[in-house]
């Protein structure tokens, strides 16, 4: 897997974050926990004043597939907040988890096992 890019948190979404990592089960640790467990620890943690611009809990984004072109518009959420078969997208699935904390901007490499594509955040609204 290709280096990612480096992510901001805010404190409060760090904090939510970390609680909904220590309140799982140790039954149901997963990869995508373990994967958000990773990015909570390599982010660079800022007050919410500071994130103009950043993927956090309730925002917007606009992300493109770098060599099609297509677009989508999802809003971050919660897992409880979660609505399958709409536009609210929980931070634990797999493009969640990897779009939290970007930057409008930031490219990063989506992989699982049998493809790979390149997303592009281009747009984040509070």
């Amino acid at each position: 897997m290709s280096p990612q890019p480096p992510i901001t948190l805010s404190r409060a979404d760090a904090a939510r974050l970390g609680g909904l990592i220590e309140a799982a089960p140790a039954s149901a640790r997963h990869l995508l926990l373990e994967r958000l467990e990773h990015e909570l620890h390599r982010a660079h943690i800022v007050e919410e004043s500071s994130t103009a611009g950043v993927v956090t809990l309730g925002s917007r984004v606009e992300y493109e597939h770098v060599e099609s072109g297509n677009r989508r518009e999802v809003e971050l959420v919660l897992p409880e907040d979660a609505q399958p078969g709409t536009t609210r997208l929980s931070v634990l699935s797999p493009l969640g988890c990897s779009l939290i904390g970007l930057r409008e901007g930031a490219t990063f490499t989506w992989d699982d096992d049998v493809h790979r594509w390149r997303l592009r955040v281009v747009a984040v609204r509070k």
